[in-house]
């Protein structure tokens, strides 16, 4: 989950991911847009706590484009690396082979406070990356 966002702007979207619902804060990739996911509509009061940060099928959300992000990451991205989105898992990659570009990591855990496990990325030098066929 996010925890730390640089204000930057994004787009509305509607969730059409047909394998699965998306949670706010993850990363995301939406009508054509890259960026992560902002839950929108409020839970009912009598859903589980779970549902609060689940943006369900055909759910509108706000997908923030543009600005630092710090989003959860597997390990291994390096200061300065392009970034790429599976479109299929939405799952951030260094394999630029067959995805769309994401962005570029500007800090990595243990740095300015980020916390271990997670990673900042610029989503305004995805423009900058070529995609790969």
């Amino acid at each position: 989950m996010s925890t730390y966002n640089r204000p930057g702007r994004g787009v509305h979207v509607t969730n059409t991911a047909t394998s699965a619902a998306i949670n706010h804060g993850q990363v995301a990739q939406e009508e054509g847009h890259v960026g992560v996911a902002v839950k929108q509509v409020p839970a009912t009061w009598d859903a589980a706590l779970s549902a609060h940060s689940v943006i369900a099928d055909d759910e509108e959300y706000f997908l923030i484009t543009k600005g630092v992000v710090q989003v959860d990451t597997v390990g291994g991205f390096a200061r300065g690396e392009p970034i790429y989105i599976v479109a299929a898992t939405n799952a951030l990659t260094e394999t630029g082979s067959g995805n769309v570009p994401f962005g570029r990591v500007v800090e990595i855990a243990g740095e300015r406070g980020v916390p271990t496990g997670q990673v900042r990325i610029d989503l305004d030098a995805k423009d900058n990356i070529d995609a790969v066929a």
